[in-house]
């Protein structure tokens, strides 16, 4: 394969193409910014790696916000270049491997970069089948590092995500993805699955993330309002000129006016408002969005416009309702036991088994907001050691024992969870086992003991024959 290419993007396309017949995906990073070593990284190429190359730093921002890395090469061939390095290698923290000027070693700055942000580094000139061997040592080594779920990425408490269902896992990896995209996104989900909260993850998790994130509810604000809201008046400005360099979440898009879409839709197709002398003025903004399920009708009734609708929807985000994934109960519910037991007295140490089996078996129609209401009003209302059900709201512990074919311990509410998921899930895939499997995460073969394992059987049901799966 060819790795010295005329530009990066040539670069980058040309090892897309070869990882389709990669056993696996060691990719390299090589960082030149003197666009000097180009037989060097010919060399690792031709060891069996697939290199993309940076002749800047842009350039290398790029590729590691389009694409993913376990390790990068860097080449430090003069001592002005250490600063720029530095923040690059400090901001995405990969098994780095650095190939650096004999004289510069000696250089206090540049041993420290190295010996902050490098798994090794090698001195010009260098054995190159040693240096292949090195990236496959950093290589190795990164594989030992468990992958960061969103939650662990994302610090800030008001941002945390918690759940470990395959739903939520496949939520994240799309938040991921999408984050690395400079597009529109829409969020779509139930009332309370936490659509702000995925919006501040994407941006979060952006290359905006140091600009500004502003949340503007176009439900909230009166209609003769919004107008100066978003766009500003001659005297102060507006939400879209205040998250320039950021992005700007609009949720319940749904509600904002016919005028105002029309509005919309002018800065989504110009990237311009109007100031307040009548000119224009460009904004560099990232749009994001939510709504509710309701929104496709809203276009088919001619509420929403279509064209707007298309403009924003480039990537879309649907958020799973909280009771098709049941199994993150127990770990969302003691999330927010802890975030607020200080305001109940010191003696409340948890939930009862009585009060978990309450939680799966409830319907959660106002999905994660109402957990954590119910969550906050047991602390309140619990007057012994351990929650109630009755102190969630969720009717006395008697009650669902009392009802015919009821489960009797945690370990029966999950398994009766799971197996109504995996049966609700073949449904919605019309009883083909690939599209569920690839859907819940799992390989076929997983797919099959679980459906054996929960007594799930397809044959005679569904409006597409069970060979589909095949």
């Amino acid at each position: 394969m060819n790795t010295t290419p005329s530009n990066d993007n040539k670069h980058a396309d040309t090892r897309r193409v070869a990882r389709k017949h990669a056993p696996e995906d060691r990719s390299v990073l090589v960082c030149d910014l003197s666009q000097s070593h180009t037989n060097t990284a010919s060399a690792i190429a031709a060891a069996g790696w697939q290199t993309d190359n940076a002749g800047s730093i842009p350039a290398a921002e790029k590729l590691l916000y389009s694409n993913e890395y376990h390790v990068g090469l860097v080449f430090i061939t003069t001592a002005g270049q250490i600063s720029d390095l530095e923040a690059l290698l400090s901001k995405h923290q990969l098994h780095w491997v650095a190939v650096v000027e004999a004289n510069l070693i000696s250089q206090v700055n540049v041993a420290a970069l190295i010996s902050d942000y490098c798994y090794d580094y090698h001195t010009l000139p260098c054995d190159e089948t040693m240096l292949a061997t090195t990236l496959g040592h950093a290589y190795g080594m990164s594989m030992l590092r468990p992958k960061p779920a969103i939650e662990d990425i994302i610090a800030d408490e008001d941002t945390k995500m918690v759940g470990k269902s395959a739903l939520m896992l496949n939520l994240y990896a799309t938040i991921k993805k999408s984050a690395r995209v400079d597009a529109p996104v829409m969020i779509t989900g139930e009332t309370g699955t936490g659509k702000e909260l995925v919006g501040r993850a994407l941006h979060n998790l952006s290359p905006r993330a140091d600009g500004p994130f502003i949340a503007v509810s176009c439900a909230t604000i009166p209609e003769n309002q919004i107008g100066a809201a978003l766009f500003g008046t001659e005297s102060e400005a507006g939400k879209l000129e205040d998250a320039n360099g950021g992005s700007l979440f609009l949720d319940s898009i749904t509600d904002l006016p016919a005028t105002h879409q029309m509005l919309l839709l002018r800065f989504m197709q110009s990237g311009q408002i109007e100031d307040h002398r009548g000119g224009q003025r460009s904004i560099n903004v990232r749009i994001i969005t939510s709504s509710n399920n309701s929104i496709d009708d809203a276009v088919k009734n001619g509420a929403f416009r279509e064209d707007l609708y298309y403009r924003l929807n480039i990537l879309h985000i649907e958020i799973p309702a909280l009771r098709d994934r049941i199994g993150d109960v127990d770990s969302l519910a003691q999330f927010f036991f802890d975030k607020f037991s200080s305001e109940s007295p010191g003696r409340i140490k948890g939930f009862s088994q009585q009060a978990k089996i309450a939680m799966h078996q409830h319907q959660w129609p106002g999905n994660v907001r109402e957990l954590l209401n119910r969550v906050r009003q047991s602390l309140v209302m619990c007057e012994s050691s351990l929650i109630q059900a009755g102190d969630l709201g969720l009717g006395s512990d008697s009650h669902a024992d009392a009802e015919n074919n009821a489960p009797t311990n945690l370990d029966e509410v999950r398994a009766k969870a799971e197996g109504d998921f995996i049966r609700k899930a073949l449904e919605r895939n019309y009883n083909n086992v690939t599209e569920t499997a690839g859907q819940l995460g799992v390989s076929r073969v997983t797919l099959y003991r679980l459906m054996k394992k929960y007594g799930v059987n397809i044959a005679g049901s569904g409006r597409r024959s069970a060979a589909t799966s095949k």
